[in-house]
């Protein structure tokens, strides 16, 4: 197996298995409401004053988040480019969530690391994970 194979594997077994969408099928029974976002990916900025700023990938400021777990809400909502995302109404329950979300990332990555060090033992490399995550649009930062 060649490393291109083994990406279009994964890439092909995580999308016919269905990659959860974040924040929906994170949020279980959590009351939200809508806020309006530019449809573009968002990153975390700076952090000001004891918040943090949520900004395109051009620099434009969309939000200020009151914590960093926030701010990552904001940026793992953004990766299907809509212009409105579900907000929990409790923000209490956003470390929760956002946690839950990578949890289910850091399972994802788990398991293609170990697939790869069993097919590619001598290779040290990461990239092929980030390569496929970037492909099915999952981001953990």
């Amino acid at each position: 197996m060649t490393k291109k194979e083994f990406l279009e594997f994964w890439i092909k077994k995580l999308t016919s298995d269905g990659i959860k969408i974040f924040p929906d099928d994170f949020l279980e029974s959590t009351e939200v409401t809508s806020i309006k976002i530019p449809a573009k990916t968002l990153i975390p900025g700076s952090e000001l004053f004891g918040t943090f700023e949520v900004i395109t990938t051009d620099g434009e400021v969309v939000a200020q988040a009151e914590n960093y777990s926030e701010a990552k809400y904001y940026v793992y909502a953004s990766q299907l480019r809509k212009s409105e995302i579900k907000f929990p109404v409790q923000k209490n329950l956003i470390p929760i969530i956002v946690k839950r979300y990578e949890l289910y990332i850091d399972s994802i990555i788990n398991e293609i690391s170990k697939d790869f060090k069993k097919k590619f033992s001598d290779i040290k490399e990461t990239n092929s994970v980030s390569e496929i995550l970037k492909t099915i649009n999952l981001v953990r930062y």
